[in-house]
C-alpha cells in the first residue's frame, strides 16, 4: 500500500518561503495542483492516478506533521495503512485517536477521536506517525463504519493471518453495552475460509438478510471420485451459493493459459454435477451487482424459492 506508485512528491508552502507559497497558490489556481490541506498540494497529474485509498492515504501524509503529539492513525485510515479492502469510497477526512480531545473534534481533512488509554500500535509508523494494531484498528472499524464495509475489511486481515478472530470476539463489546449489536453481526460473517473480497461481502449480507449459518469451501465428493468445492454451503436449505467474479473469466493468471469459453462451460458442468446431488436442492450464483444493494440478493435468493 505504501509503494512509490501510492506516494507522488507532496508540496507544502511555509512561512520562511513566502514566494514558494504564493506560486503553490498561482499553480493551484491555474490547475496543475490539487489541495489537500491549507498549505500541502499534490500534482493533479499525480492525483488523477491514484486510486481512491491511495488519495485517502495522501491526505494522511499531508496532515501528519501537524498532529499533535501522541496522535495516532486509526479507524479507516489505519485499516486503509494496513492494506485492508474497502467497500464503497474512501473518507476525504483522516482518523486518528488523540488522548488530548476531550470529545471527537471534526476539523479540516482530520476527524480526532478522544481515548482514555493509550492505543495499541503496529511496530511501523505510518510517515512518522504510529499507526493502531490490528485488534484496535479491527474494534474501532466495526464499532464506526457500516457492518458490510467493517466485516469486508477486519474479514481480510483474520485470512491475512494478522488478526485472530478469537482475540475479537474477547475485545468487541457484548450485550447489553453499546455496539453490541452492529459487533456481533459482522463477528457472525467472518471466518478464515473466505478466500476472497467477494466472498467476505457475500457472507456479511448472508448476515443481514437472516439467512441460516452456512459454511464456507465445502466438498463435495462424488461416485467416480471427483471433488467440487463450492464456496458456500447452506445445509439447512439444501442451497450451495457461488460468488460468481467476472475475474475467472478475464483475468490471465486465474485462465492459466484457457479460454474463456472453456472455462465458461466448465463452470456449467460442474453446477449441473452439483445439482445432480441429492442434498442440493439449487444453485444460486451471486454477482457484486446483487450485493451493492441489498433487496437485489433478496430477490435473488426468492427467484430461488429461499425466502428471507
Amino acid at each position: 500500500m505504501n509503494s512509490p506508485a501510492q506516494r507522488p512528491l507532496l508540496l507544502r508552502a511555509t512561512a520562511a518561503d513566502p514566494s514558494h507559497a504564493r506560486l503553490l497558490q498561482r499553480r493551484h489556481a491555474a490547475g496543475s495542483l490539487v489541495r489537500l490541506l491549507a498549505g500541502v498540494y499534490i500534482c493533479t497529474a499525480d492525483w488523477d492516478r491514484l486510486d481512491p485509498v491511495g488519495r485517502h492515504l495522501a491526505r494522511a501524509r499531508a496532515v501528519a506533521p501537524r498532529l499533535r503529539p501522541g496522535s495516532v492513525f486509526s479507524h479507516l485510515s489505519a485499516a486503509l495503512i494496513h492494506g485492508w479492502p474497502l467497500i464503497g469510497d474512501a473518507p476525504d477526512r483522516v482518523h486518528v485517536t488523540d488522548r488530548a480531545a476531550p470529545v471527537i473534534q471534526h476539523r479540516a481533512g482530520l476527524i480526532r477521536h478522544p481515548s482514555s488509554r493509550t492505543p495499541c500500535t503496529r511496530a511501523r509508523p505510518f510517515d512518522g506517525v504510529p499507526v493502531t494494531c490490528t485488534l484496535d484498528t479491527a474494534c474501532a472499524v466495526i464499532a464506526t463504519e457500516p457492518a458490510h464495509v467493517a466485516a469486508v475489511a477486519v474479514d481480510a486481515a483474520i485470512r491475512g493471518g494478522t488478526l485472530a478472530l478469537a482475540d475479537l470476539r474477547q475485545t468487541v463489546p457484548v450485550r447489553p453495552a453499546r455496539g453490541s449489536v452492529r459487533a456481533e453481526t459482522v463477528l457472525a460473517a467472518l471466518h478464515v475460509r473466505h478466500e476472497s473480497v467477494g466472498e467476505s461481502f457475500t457472507a456479511i449480507r448472508f448476515v443481514q438478510l437472516g439467512l441460516p449459518p452456512c459454511e464456507p469451501q465445502v466438498e463435495f465428493r462424488h461416485a467416480d471420485g471427483s471433488v467440487d468445492r463450492v464456496d458456500f454451503w447452506f445445509p439447512s436449505l439444501g442451497v450451495v451459493v457461488e460468488f460468481d467474479g467476472r475475474q475467472k473469466y478475464v483475468d490471465p493468471t486465474m485462465l492459466d493459459g484457457r479460454d474463456p469459453a472453456d472455462v465458461l462451460w466448465a463452470e456449467k458442468r460442474r453446477e449441473d454435477r452439483l445439482r445432480s446431488l441429492p442434498a442440493v436442492r439449487t444453485v444460486i450464483r451471486v454477482t457484486w451487482w446483487h450485493l451493492v444493494e441489498l433487496d437485489r440478493l433478496r430477490a435473488l435468493f426468492r427467484a430461488h424459492g429461499v425466502r428471507v
